[in-house]
């Protein structure tokens, strides 16, 4: 990762003790803002005082801002000023470069996308990827120059496996094999960059932005062009000895399956259940190619193949849904991609295939009430460039890895 020359990150120089303290301030503050000092610190169990020298450096830093006072308490006292994290604080770029679209999102520290632009990718040699990057990147950032004084660093997401220092092992659609993205990068941006698996990347942000307190455990599945999932444990991603945990595209689904599209193994997970395994699986039974918008419309217009199609598509989903739960049992699974749509036509196959499905007699369920949910992703096409900014964005909440420090130190 590319340091970033024009700043420090926050506390670069303080004690362990004090990172620690204003990662939880700050996460207090993401999750209930418009708190007082007092109330932070009966919340966190800090000492009023620490409470008052760590919010100072975070609202002389941008990151925090007071608002209107409050009343004083029934046991008297001072009015207390509210205090809620600033959404011009701190910017963050997402990336992602998928199969068929370069798109660019930027968030403010309020999580809001402030800014979009995309473009179709029609050469995907990584040195013209990444100069498309930059000039997309470029562009975000002449709209408002402010932002990339406050920039916090750029988050980029690919569509194939990496290792743990991020460099792309292999990338079949892109025809990409043992890439290292920041090598194209390092000399124009001048910030941290973080790379990721584009379905990594999308269960950080739907842990992460979900509005409400995360679940300990979510399984991501990102249903686009290929398939992909992504696994969060206890706020942190679960990458595996070699960093490719989650890679599910491979799991074996139908071993009778034999007619699937070219370079992909028959009966997998993404033979039966991408993008490209859906309208092969139409073109099977008509000889007819189309694209998913013009499946969508058959769908909506009650054609028997389009519903035929789907609702296979729906069971061989739902078969590989009940052996990862088998496996992982995670508190929420999300659907993403562009895939991710078609789920309210399949709920009966997935009804049928996960209510009761685990020893206790529990399940999983689209119901609010459900002990453990499904839902779908409410980020539409910006997921993983979402996820891309949320790689930055979780820095800042993210408590440092004591076994790691201790090994450091």
């Amino acid at each position: 990762m590319k340091a970033n020359l024009s700043k420090k990150p926050l506390a670069t120089d303080a004690s362990l003790l004090k990172q620690i303290n204003f990662t939880r301030i700050l996460s207090l503050l993401r999750y209930l803002p418009h708190l007082t000092r007092a109330q932070i610190a009966h919340r966190t169990g800090l000492t009023r005082s620490t409470v008052t020298l760590i919010t100072a450096e975070l609202i002389e830093a941008g990151l925090v801002r007071e608002g209107k006072s409050t009343a004083s308490g029934t046991e008297g006292g001072r009015p207390g000023i509210e205090l809620e994290l600033n959404p011009e604080g701190a910017f963050f770029i997402g990336v992602a470069i998928e199969d068929e679209i370069l798109r660019v999102v930027e968030l403010n520290f309020a999580a809001q996308v402030t800014r979009r632009v995309e473009i179709p990718i029609t050469d995907t040699a990584p040195d013209i990827i990444a100069q498309q990057l930059i000039e997309l990147i470029q562009q975000v950032w002449e709209a408002n120059p402010e932002s990339k004084a406050r920039s916090r660093g750029i988050g980029i997401t690919i569509p194939g496996s990496l290792d743990r220092q991020g460099i792309v092992l292999r990338a079949p659609r892109l025809g990409w094999k043992n890439i290292d993205l920041r090598t194209y990068l390092d000399l124009y941006l001048d910030v941290p960059l973080y790379i990721e698996n584009d379905a990594n990347a999308g269960a950080l942000a739907e842990m992460y932005l979900s509005g409400s307190m995360p679940s300990h455990s979510l399984l991501y599945l990102f249903l686009n062009v290929g398939i992909g999932a992504g696994m969060v444990l206890n706020n942190r991603l679960v990458r595996g000895a070699g960093g490719t945990a989650s890679e599910v595209s491979e799991l074996m689904i139908d071993p009778h399956d034999s007619d699937t599209p070219a370079d992909v193994r028959p009966g997998t997970f993404e033979a039966l259940c991408s993008k490209r395994g859906l309208l092969h699986a139409y073109y099977r039974r008509t000889g007819e190619i189309i694209n998913l918008e013009t499946l969508l419309c058959c769908l909506e217009g009650g054609d028997a193949i389009a519903q035929a199609v789907v609702n296979e598509w729906g069971k061989y989903l739902s078969w590989g849904v009940r052996g990862l739960v088998g496996v992982l049992n995670p508190e929420q699974i999300v659907f993403g991609g562009q895939l991710a749509g078609l789920i309210p036509y399949v709920r009966d196959q997935f009804d049928e295939m996960l209510q009761g499905c685990l020893p206790d007699g529990s399940g999983y369920g689209f119901d609010q009430a459900a002990r453990f949910r499904l839902k779908i992703s409410r980020f539409g096409k910006d997921s993983t460039a979402i996820g891309g900014a949320v790689l930055v964005y979780q820095s800042l909440f993210q408590m440092p890895d004591l076994l790691l420090l201790h090994h450091i130190v």
